[in-house]
């Protein structure tokens, strides 16, 4: 099973109960997925939705345990993976005209973030090959 060799390169972070719908962070997660954990932070500050704040909270969660636990370096880290699963949904109502109530639902969502190590470029040696064989063919 390869899964579990990639899972255990994998630094998980989660966060519970966050007052923001999944439909709507999710849209923020997706955006950061690929890219590396501390640019993320960063273009989060510039974002002006609910769900920032609490999502660059859960990448500073996932640095500190990858630095504390696997003792790596936060420039290598890039997001692997995040996403967002309903929580619970509590039902309020506001008082409307005539003795009547309005009621709606406080949506919240549950974070997970996943950060792996970015793997070293491997420069292939592509241009000193063309280079050789087209000596050999003249």
């Amino acid at each position: 099973m390869a899964t579990n060799k990639e899972n255990t390169n994998l630094i998980v972070a989660r966060e519970s109960h966050v007052l923001s719908s999944p439909r709507k962070t999710n849209l923020i997660l997706k955006a950061l997925v690929g890219r590396p954990a501390l640019l993320a932070i960063k273009q989060l500050s510039v974002i002006q939705k609910r769900a920032s704040d609490p999502i660059a909270k859960l990448i500073k969660q996932a640095i500190g345990n990858a630095v504390s636990q696997k003792q790596l370096s936060p420039d290598t880290l890039i997001i692997d993976s995040a996403f967002a699963t309903k929580g619970r949904t509590v039902k309020r109502a506001h008082i409307g005209g005539r003795g009547r109530t309005k009621p709606y639902e406080r949506i919240s969502s549950h974070l997970t973030l996943k950060l792996r190590v970015a793997s070293p470029k491997v420069v292939t040696p592509k241009v000193e090959a063309k280079a050789a064989t087209t000596k050999k063919t003249k």
